[in-house]
Formats: structure tokens, sequence, C-alpha cells
């Protein structure tokens, strides 16, 4: 039984995500329908932290195909890892979600128009 269980974990596909050319954005596709965004460093102040938050706040983003709007997300994990470079001018699709990478940072949306956007100096949500 537990060879069986080593073989169906090797048989997940890998996780599809990429990073920025400065390595500064990291982001993850989850699967059709969802993407999270992780910036390592920002130079301007972070949102306000809600009071249900203990964990790291103001570098995750989050948006689902259904979502109305980008979201902060408070997690106490990573998804950092060595992600193939999105060049600027290029777009990483994953189902209803894709994101795009600028020289002025990576904005992500839904096919509703719902997203967000990150760069060193701003982090955007709508």
């Amino acid at each position: 039984m537990a060879a069986v269980c080593q073989t169906a974990a090797f048989a997940q596909e890998p996780p599809k995500g990429f990073r920025s050319p400065t390595g500064n954005i990291q982001c993850l596709f989850y699967d059709a329908s969802s993407v999270r965004c992780s910036i390592a460093t920002v130079s301007n102040l972070l949102a306000h932290r809600p009071a249900y938050c203990e964990l790291e706040w103001g570098h995750d983003f989050g948006l689902k195909a259904s979502s109305r709007e980008g979201e902060y997300l408070c997690v106490g994990d990573t998804i950092a890892d060595d992600y193939p470079v999105l060049p600027y001018g290029e777009s990483a699709r994953h189902g209803a979600v894709i994101c795009r990478s600028a020289r002025k940072g990576v904005t992500c949306t839904n096919v509703g128009g719902a997203g967000f956007e990150l760069s060193r100096s701003l982090q955007r949500v709508f």
C-alpha cells in the first residue's frame, strides 16, 4: 500500500508558476480558477493589517475566476520556488485567470475584470 501512495504522489503535475524578471514577484496557479502572487520587497507602506490576521500580511494576493475583486491574503506559508521567468510584455494564462508581466510590475485579472496589480511602489486590488 505504501508503494501505491508514493507512485501516486509522483504522478501529480508540478505546480504551474512564474516569477517576474527581477524575481521580486512570484505567482502560482493553483488550478484553472485561481492564482496567488507574492511580492518580496515593497517601497511603500503596506495596507493596514486587519485584526483577524495574525500571520504575514501585505505581500500575498489572490484571485479566483469567480472573484469580484482581487484580495490581500493573510498567510503563514510561502509559494517561493524556482519558477521560470515571465518576460516583460508576456502573459501567462491558466484557465480563467491571466497575468501580465511589464516593467511596471505584474497584473493578474479574471474574465470579469477583477484582479490585482503588484510592483515595488504599488500593490492594489480591483
